[in-house]
């Protein structure tokens, strides 16, 4: 329902994000102090939801989505002043201007991606047109895939959750390395010039070393999920950095980044954080600080993912009959206890509740595959017995 003319004044989600920090007091013709962004993330358009920034340009915390959902589950009405509400669309001219003048902004005026060749997967979303236009500018060659949307093709077969197809188209070229964004362009997953993929951890990996090598590194630390793989702490610690772990969540990882003080931080989904610079997730963001980090560098992307040593990682997920703390259920408990002590500082092993289905998820990591399925084969008939559906 938005005419083409209104689309290059889309920007992504990150740009969002960065509008609300910018106004920091109510805005005084919209009596806004945040923003408000329609998303299906990295999900199908069904499953399109409402995103909320608050005035610091970050997420809103749960208990403020908890009272929002809450007087949506009472059934009232939200009171807005008359001002404030507006019978007619309209776009704001210059929107990605700003965007763009504040992004590059970042990285100095001499910064220059020529030479580079980048396919990007822009998830038939919001990047659709700003990624292609930017890296452009910058003076690299660019090609572009998943660049149709039509409003329900969004993140469909494409994208940072599908990235078989850029893969593919990467591995026909020579040279070339592959951008891929979510729906809403704030995660980022990498292609690089043999056509692998190249995951948050690693890009997380490759962004802090190089920050810890320059002294630029806030705090020596990286904050991560408990999803994130070990083998980022090795490489972080053997430079002399600190990794801290939060539950799953870019929130909860932004939450700690601010605690501490820290400037960089994400997921492994490619969900990343550079605090310092955005006060949100943004792929493309995220995309040029490695892009730069290559031209610096002068080394290909392929050989600078290889610095980190990936531990092999196995999810299962488990449905349940009901979600005990399962640190209550002995048989459960010690057979977790047994296998942290069978994988020792090699491996882990991570167990939780999905929020929204019935259903436990156990994550096994080890320095071998054996391993794993050592630990698999006897944990898995235990939670079957003592969580599993009957």
């Amino acid at each position: 329902f938005i005419a083409d003319e209104f689309y290059p004044e889309l920007v992504a989600l990150p740009g969002a994000g960065a509008e609300a920090k910018a106004h920091t007091r109510p805005l005084p013709r919209e009596g806004a102090c945040g923003v408000a962004v329609l998303s299906a993330s990295h999900n199908p358009s069904t499953d399109n939801g409402v995103k909320f920034f608050g005035a610091d340009g970050g997420k809103l915390g749960d208990s403020d989505e908890e009272a929002i959902e809450g007087l949506l589950d009472l059934g009232q009405k939200v009171a807005l002043e008359e001002k404030v509400v507006s019978k007619d669309f309209s776009c704001e001219r210059g929107a990605f201007d700003l965007y763009r003048k504040r992004l590059l902004g970042i990285f100095g005026e001499n910064f220059s991606l020529r030479g580079l060749k980048i396919l990007v997967d822009a998830a038939n979303g919001a990047a659709w047109f700003t990624t292609p236009e930017i890296l452009r500018g910058l003076g690299a060659e660019v090609e572009v895939m998943g660049a149709e949307p039509d409003g329900t093709n969004i993140n469909e077969g494409c994208g940072s959750e599908h990235p078989e197809g850029l893969m593919g188209a990467v591995r026909k070229r020579s040279g070339w390395m592959g951008v891929a964004h979510d729906g809403d362009a704030d995660r980022l997953v990498l292609v690089d010039e043999d056509g692998r993929r190249v995951d948050g951890d690693e890009v997380i990996a490759m962004a802090a070393t190089d920050a810890l090598e320059r002294g630029k590194l806030a705090g020596g630390t990286v904050v991560v999920t408990v999803m994130s793989n070990l083998g980022l702490d090795e490489m972080i610690t053997a430079r002399g950095g600190k990794v801290v772990r939060t539950q799953v969540g870019d929130r909860y990882v932004a939450e700690a980044m601010r605690r501490g003080g820290f400037g960089l931080g994400g997921e492994q989904s490619g969900h990343l954080l550079f605090l310092e610079d955005s006060p949100a997730g943004d792929g493309l963001l995220s995309a040029l600080k490695i892009l730069d980090l290559v031209q610096r560098k002068k080394r290909r992307l392929a050989e600078l993912r290889k610095e980190m040593r990936t531990y092999p990682q196995q999810l299962m997920n488990l449905r349940v009959r009901h979600k005990p703390a399962w640190e209550s259920v002995e048989p459960v408990a010690r057979g977790v206890r047994e296998a942290e002590t069978f994988l020792g500082q090699k491996g882990r092993v991570y167990l939780r509740y999905s929020g929204t289905e019935n259903l436990v998820r156990l994550l096994v990591e080890a320095d071998e595959i054996d391993k794993i399925r050592s630990v698999q084969e006897k944990l898995v008939p235990i939670l079957k017995e003592h969580l599993g559906e009957r």
